[in-house]
């Protein structure tokens, strides 16, 4: 029955383009009872973070299964994290539009996201805790603690890129990954940032008075 629920409300959304007028019609046209539907879900949003919860979950579970992946280094998991979270996103792609389309506040993190940046922090700070250890990633004073928040700034991005793309099979996307996590571990290994670090710290140290 849940999943013919988030089914149902899935279809709702993209063909009639807003949530049902309520719960009590949403139920009827499911030909149960409304006290029915709340044995599943509390609200339409609670649904909606449902959906995502589970999206994020299954990619997750996914990775964790395979034993190459158990293998690779902090940059290649968090690699095939990006990859495979467009590739399960697929099958959402239009009600994912859809939520997209309706944030109507603009910030660098779309609210819908939120039902999964505990999951997604949780599991990236596995990987940074990984790459520290073997020393692909520096552990830099103050600076450790923020590389998740860092890197959920980029999965948001990556997302929303994703979103727009119309290229072919997304390869704007893939190649936009590749980059821009090519980029995030070039500044959270050692060398370019302790660099521009050591650098600032001198600006500010020999600073005209």
């Amino acid at each position: 029955m849940e999943k013919k629920i988030i089914d149902a409300y899935i279809a709702y959304l993209l063909e009639n383009g807003e949530q049902p007028k309520s719960v009590f019609t949403f139920a009827k046209s499911l030909d149960m009872e409304e006290s029915e539907f709340y044995k599943y879900f509390g609200s339409f949003t609670a649904i909606e973070k449902h959906i995502m919860g589970h999206l994020f979950a299954a990619t997750k579970e996914k990775l964790e299964a395979d034993e190459v992946f158990k293998n690779y280094g902090a940059r290649e998991k968090m690699l095939a994290l990006f990859f495979s979270w467009v590739e399960n996103a697929r099958s959402y792609r239009s009600y994912l539009l859809h939520l997209h389309q309706r944030n109507k506040i603009h910030t660098p993190v779309p609210r819908y996201l939120d039902a999964i940046k505990d999951d997604f922090k949780a599991f990236t700070q596995v990987i940074i805790g990984e790459g520290i250890n073997n020393n692909e990633v520096a552990d830099r004073k103050y600076l450790s603690d923020k590389y998740a928040d860092g890197l959920w700034l980029q999965f948001a991005f990556i997302h929303q890129f994703w979103l727009k793309d119309d290229s072919k099979d997304f390869e704007k996307t893939d190649a936009a990954i590749e980059k821009s996590l090519h980029l995030a571990f070039e500044l959270l290994g050692k060398g370019v940032l302790d660099a521009a670090l050591d650098f600032g710290k001198f600006l500010f140290q020999n600073r005209p008075m």
